[in-house]
């Protein structure tokens, strides 16, 4: 990178200057006579108590500034797009403005929304966690505030100097900044397969703002040209708001009314000097270990002139303030935008969310829940995100829910922590990778488990940023490509143009993978969770179909017909249609499960065949039966209101600004134009699968079970149509058939099998008196005729079918001066030798002898021992020579 990178006319017609900083050697830009670049460690913070700005705004008086600031400079505003990125298969969160517009803008497939345009577009960051609270500018949740536009051959809109100058204009013209207070300093960016220049903004040493020009991009060959540039800028919406009102912290900024209420609650109240002094110092280091933490409240309270002890009573409660507020907030927009705390993939975040910020609360000893916080943040962010009032019981019964769980992970997390750390050699601490497991698969915080073992665990100081980044990203999805061509040929699909053509005519034009490519065909390939099509092709039966990109793949038995050959297909249409009924049913189910359960409803796999189907979604708990019949009985309202379900064709981003992206139920959906299939007033999805054209072609739709599948995730196993129908009469039958066995008939059913649960109750406690008796004579008669060794009798027998070798180990063992060998047959034959209290006999070395015959093993305790294995045909032969190996022991 050289300086000629950022030569621009604007600095050079501004007046500014280029200065090499001494500390960290980066060039910047300035109006003023400055020594440094401004940006912390290079100098401190001097905004605090101090703004440079003319007026105090608070964090929805900023969004509004900025975003009004560059609609009257000629921008678009955008509406705020979805916290989860849904509409990208790389990544869980929204990290950054500009990833709303990858892929699909920055590649050309679709036209932004405005060009240029500006946006306040929410974010969640986690390689950062272990700072949030600690160093005053860092969040898991924040805005960027952002103005992009995309220039491209033909349409140039504007890019580095009017980028610098609309950002100067609005730090100095709205928000009345002192023009020579602004630095500019020089950097390169690059990410996702880009690069580019970039300038840092620097205001009373804050980074306010990030102006980046992408213009490179990542090949093998190296790095060339972008087609099209982009400038993509990122101003902290927080940092500014915090500038503006030079407090002490971001929190104290953006939180006020909630931070002021936990403040009362904990009965805080710090000394605004030792605030402002230790954000000073904490805002210019890079706080990574504990030796970083212990540094700045060190040099704070040397430069207050208090003691250490005295600073961490200000500091210590004030950091699990901001924690419960960050988290709080992040928490409320990642439910709002549908995740579901969970142990896996996005779910994972916001459970790692709500179990920070309970402990937060555990350390300050408050006597509130986490949901009455995330419900005042609510009451704090609603007049500007209007969803979170019309999601707010959703939102708040997912913490409770979550918030449960918690409680009980404290309950059981004792004997978790004394289970992994009693192997421990002595001074051995546990590693930290079964500190992450005890998180990750119990859910305990490391330091609620360091209370259970404080000398057996030391809590990493960044272990939340270590967690979280094995979490970040989706698993790959690999496909193996076979022996395929680069460019896959292109087959008409017509059964999308009628799905319920039976016969054509096709060209065999590629062979791939073992199967045979058409220029067109009315057979559907697998996906979408829906089975392929089966028929026939010039009579040979059809037994596969898979689509790769933009070619229909059909494999049939015997041998492939020729390239070049015309053949005729013909559907099996019963099948085809009942696989349209599943797959329209789980639209439906989908539909109704999210307006009956929560805005946190979203598919989360499926599977379609012709007999039965499955439906997941995303879920805190199995249904209940009352939940069940619920959904089964609105899915089948629905059907019989028998509603159009519209099919067609959409520019990506007419249909995402149609419906949403609730349209990415299964996953990111590829290209410039989707199929999106919309049943009306219920649901609209991007979906390949093909569908009845009316609700009331599903027919009747029979739940026929749920469970949960994994942590956030319910299976809906059901069937539709036919199938459907075939399962209430095998119910039929099954009731009936029941009903003539107990002569009774359906309705007295509950009745009948009611009074056979009693008898049958009454019948085994008869049993279980028999037997003891039984038991009791078995073991009067064992020990009568027992021999002898001195005055002690030893009982050696060979288990009885049915009998319980351990129970009759233990009567026999209650009768003073006896001993008792039990050998158990078996593919895996057992010895079990016990005595009374009064013998004075090692049971374990008495065991070991007779195992020695066996060739088996065991332990136990003095009193009791039990052993196997071995070769199970000599059980009997051990049990013989028992007697002898049990006089010796005595005797001895």
């Amino acid at each position: 990178m050289t300086g000629s990178e950022f030569d621009l006319a604007f600095f050079k017609e501004q007046g500014f200057k280029r200065t090499q900083c001494p500390k960290c050697k980066r060039y910047f830009w300035s109006l003023g006579d400055w020594a440094t670049c401004g940006e912390p460690p290079c100098e401190e913070y001097t905004f605090i108590g101090h703004s440079p700005m003319n007026q105090r705004l608070t964090l929805h008086e900023m969004r509004e500034a900025y975003l009004s600031f560059f609609e009257e400079n000629g921008h678009g505003r955008v509406k705020r797009y979805p916290i989860v990125a849904r509409w990208r298969d790389d990544v869980f969160f929204t990290q950054a403005s500009i990833y709303d517009f990858q892929p699909w803008v920055l590649n050309g497939v679709i036209e932004p929304p405005f060009n240029p345009l500006t946006i306040s577009q929410t974010c969640v960051r986690f390689n950062d966690i272990d700072n949030v609270g600690k160093t005053g500018r860092h969040f898991t949740f924040f805005e960027m505030c952002a103005h992009h536009a995309f220039n491209k051959e033909g349409r140039f809109i504007y890019f580095k100097d009017r980028t610098v100058e609309l950002c100067h204009r609005f730090f100095t013209e709205r928000l009345g900044t002192d023009p020579g207070k602004m630095r500019y300093v020089e950097e390169w960016w690059e990410g996702g397969g880009n690069a580019g220049p970039c300038v840092e903004v620097i205001l009373d040493g804050v980074e306010v703002a990030t102006l980046v020009f992408m213009m490179y991009r990542d090949t093998p060959e190296g790095r060339k040209p972008m087609e099209m540039t982009v400038v993509d800028t990122g101003y902290g919406l927080e940092r500014m708001t915090w500038v503006s009102q030079g407090v002490s912290s971001a929190y104290e900024a953006v939180f006020g009314p909630v931070v002021e209420w936990l403040k009362g609650l904990a009965c805080v109240r710090p000394d605004p000097l030792v605030l402002t002094e230790y954000s000073k110092v904490a805002g210019a280091t890079n706080m990574r270990t504990a030796a970083d933490v212990r540094r700045i409240r060190e040099t704070t309270a040397e430069r207050i002139g208090i003691g250490y002890e005295e600073l961490m009573r200000t500091v210590a409660p004030l950091e699990d303030i901001y924690v419960i507020c960050d988290h709080s907030r992040a928490l409320m927009l990642m439910l709002n935008d549908g995740v579901v705390p969970s142990n896996v993939r996005e779910g994972y975040f916001a459970r790692m969310l709500v179990r920070r910020a309970l402990r937060s609360i555990r350390s300050l000893d408050l006597d509130i829940r986490l949901a009455e916080v995330v419900s005042r943040q609510i009451d704090h962010f609603q007049d500007i995100f209007p969803e979170l009032r019309e999601n707010r019981e959703d939102i708040l019964g997912l913490v409770q829910v979550e918030e449960d769980r918690y409680f009980e992970t404290l309950g059981r997390g004792k004997q978790l922590v004394d289970r992994l750390v009693k192997d421990l050699r002595e001074g051995e601490k546990l590693p930290v990778e079964r500190l992450i497991e005890l998180y990750d698969s119990h859910g305990l915080n490391p330091e609620i488990a360091k209370e259970f073992a404080p000398d057996r665990i030391d809590v990493p100081d960044n272990f939340y940023i270590q967690v979280a980044a094995r979490h970040e990203r989706p698993e790959a999805a690999t496909e193996a490509s076979g022996d395929r061509p680069e460019r896959m040929p292109e087959t008409r699909m017509l059964y999308y143009e009628d799905p319920e053509l039976v016969e054509f005519e096709g060209t065999v034009i590629a062979e791939v993978d073992g199967g045979v490519v058409l220029d067109q065909t009315a057979f559907y390939p697998e996906g979408g969770g829906q089975e392929w099509d089966l028929g026939t092709l010039d009579g040979k039966k059809v037994c596969r179909v898979i689509k790769i990109k933009t070619a229909i793949v059909h494999f049939v038995e015997g041998e492939n017909p020729r390239i070049g050959a015309k053949v005729r297909g013909t559907i099996d249409l019963e099948r085809r249609q009942q696989l349209m009924r599943h797959h329209t049913a789980a639209h439906l189910i989908n539909g109704v499960a999210r307006t009956l359960f929560g805005n946190h409803v979203w598919q989360a796999g499926a599977h379609k065949a012709v007999d039965q189907a499955r439906l997941d979604i995303t879920h805190f708990e199995n249904l209940s039966t009352e939940q069940r019949d619920l959904l089964e009985r609105e899915v089948n309202r629905v059907v019989l209101q028998d509603r159009p379900v519209h099919i067609q064709f959409m520019q990506r981003d007419q249909a995402e600004r149609l419906h949403g992206y609730r349209l990415y139920q299964g996953g990111a959906v590829p290209g410039k134009v989707i199929r999106v299939v919309e049943v009306e007033g219920l649901d609209a999805e991007a979906c390949g699968g093909l569908h009845c054209s009316h609700t009331g072609m599903v027919g009747p739709v029979r739940i026929a079970r749920t469970k949960r599948i994994q942590d956030g995730v319910v299976r809906i196993e059901y069937t539709a149509g036919m199938a459907a129908v075939a399962g209430m009469q095998a119910d039929k039958r099954l009731v009936e058939g029941l009903g003539d066995m107990l002569n009774v008939p359906a309705e007295g059913l509950p009745e009948a099998v009611g009074r056979l649960q009693e008898e049958l109750r009454e019948q085994r406690k008869g049993i279980e008196r028999l037997s003891a008796a039984l038991n009791e004579l078995s073991v009067k008669a064992l020990v009568g005729s027992a021999p002898k060794v001195g005055p002690v009798r030893v009982v050696v027998h060979e288990a009885l079918p049915g009998e319980d070798p351990e129970e009759m180990s233990k009567r026999l063992a209650s009768v003073p001066g006896t001993v008792a060998v039990i050998g158990v047959p078996g593919e895996r034959a057992r010895l079990l030798v016990s005595r009374s209290s009064d013998v004075k006999l090692d049971c374990r070395k008495a065991l070991k002898r007779m195992m020695a015959v066996m060739g088996g093993g065991g332990g136990g305790k003095p009193d009791f021992a039990q052993g196997g294995g071995g070769d199970a045909s000599r059980l009997r032969d051990a049990l013989a020579g028992a007697f002898e190996i049990i006089s010796k022991e005595i005797e001895g």
